[in-house]
């Protein structure tokens, strides 16, 4: 589990968490649907029990969330907020190392899988809920905003760009790979022969082929 859980946009209609000890709550929530969701499981997750888990009352939850999937759909954000930042922080580290494209690319998918399929049981278990909480549209959206930065980062790292279809290639293979296999609750997820797998697709995919050497030119 997440030792901290970046902060959600607020929700609409609810007040805004701007103070510290508000900040503090919303925290406090979050952390406490995941708790509950791992702990006792999703049946467990009403409003009631994710505020005495987090020691608030009842009604200072509905103060900012109307309802538990308002509170689902903040960790969510919360969660994906984590992920991007994780991946960013590793392609500032791939730009300023330079790295090159297998490396930068095996690092992508470390990083995809633990924030996407876990590499715990308590992980696996809130993937597999955030992912049923998730949208088609949302996930394409997502999915946009890393492309773009991946691929300045790779090209700021290595010189060279990578395709722009390759890279669209490469992250809905690893992050539809992942989020079927988390939803179906696959052993190749624990077992650890997944992610070697991804790696090699995308240093496959990423990195770029070789010009075909032309035949000299016969004469006579």
């Amino acid at each position: 589990m997440p030792t901290r859980i970046p902060r959600p946009r607020p929700s609409p209609s609810r007040r805004a968490p701007v103070q510290g000890r508000a900040l503090q709550t919303v925290d406090a929530i979050l952390q406490a649907t995941a708790q509950v969701l791992v702990k006792d499981g999703e049946a467990a997750l009403t409003t009631n029990r994710i505020a005495e888990r987090a020691g608030v009352s009842v009604g200072t939850l509905y103060q900012y969330f109307p309802d538990k999937q308002a509170v689902f759909r903040a960790l969510l954000d919360a969660e994906r907020q984590h992920a991007v930042a994780t991946l960013d922080a590793w392609l500032v580290e791939v730009t300023q190392r330079r790295l090159g494209v297998s490396a930068a690319a095996e690092g992508i998918v470390s990083r995809a899988f633990e924030a996407f399929a876990g590499r715990t049981p308590a992980r696996r278990k809130l993937a597999r809920f955030l992912w049923r909480q998730d949208s088609d549209e949302t996930i394409a959206l997502a999915l946009r905003a890393t492309i773009e930065r991946i691929a300045v980062r790779l090209q700021d790292a290595s010189g060279s760009a990578v395709p722009l279809e390759r890279l669209f290639v490469v992250t809905r293979a690893v992050l539809g790979t992942l989020r079927y296999a988390s939803l179906e609750a696959s052993p190749l997820v624990a077992s650890g022969a997944l992610e070697p797998l991804l790696v090699e697709m995308s240093v496959s995919m990423m990195t770029p082929m070789a010009s075909p050497r032309r035949r000299p030119r016969r004469t006579g």
